[in-house]
C-alpha cells in the first residue's frame, strides 16, 4: 500500500469535472481531504493557509486547470515561483486540461514546477501511474 497524499487540491473552475476527478481520486485512495477551489487565486490562497499545519514531509498533490477566470493556470505558476520557498511542505503540480494546443502542453511540460500534464478527465489508470511513480 502506498502512503497517502496529505492534500489534493483539485483548481477547476468545473463544477462537474471536480465533481467526477474528487470520486476517483476518493476511490483510489489517494488522499484525504480532496478540495476543490476554482481559481489559481483560491488555490495560492489555500496553500498559505495550509502552511502551518503540514510540514515537510507532507505532500501535496495539485491538479491544474490551464483556463480559469480570475487567475488561471498560468498565472497561478507565476504566483507560485514566489511563494514555494515558503511552504513548510512538497507540492506536485499536475497540469490537468481540456487544451489540445501543442504549444499549452510544451509550454506547461517546460515548467519546472509541473509534474506531468494530462488531458481531462483523469482516469484511474492516470492515479495509479500517478501512485507508483511519486511515491
Amino acid at each position: 500500500m502506498h502512503k497517502k497524499v496529505s492534500n489534493v487540491l483539485l483548481v477547476d473552475d468545473d463544477l462537474a469535472i471536480n465533481f467526477l476527478h474528487k470520486r476517483i481520486i476518493t476511490k483510489s485512495e489517494l488522499a484525504e481531504p480532496i478540495i476543490s477551489l476554482y481559481n489559481g487565486a483560491e488555490a495560492i490562497r489555500h496553500l498559505k493557509f495550509i502552511n502551518n499545519s503540514l510540514s515537510e514531509n507532507d505532500l501535496v498533490f495539485i491538479f491544474l486547470d490551464l483556463n480559469m477566470p480570475i487567475m488561471d493556470g498560468w498565472e497561478f505558476l507565476e504566483h507560485y515561483e514566489n511563494i514555494y520557498k515558503d511552504l513548510n511542505y512538497q507540492c506536485r503540480i499536475f497540469v490537468l486540461s481540456a487544451s489540445i494546443n501543442p504549444d499549452d502542453i510544451q509550454k506547461a511540460k517546460n515548467n519546472h514546477y509541473v509534474s506531468e500534464y494530462f488531458s481531462k478527465p483523469l482516469n484511474m489508470d492516470s492515479i495509479e501511474t500517478l501512485k507508483e511513480k511519486y511515491l
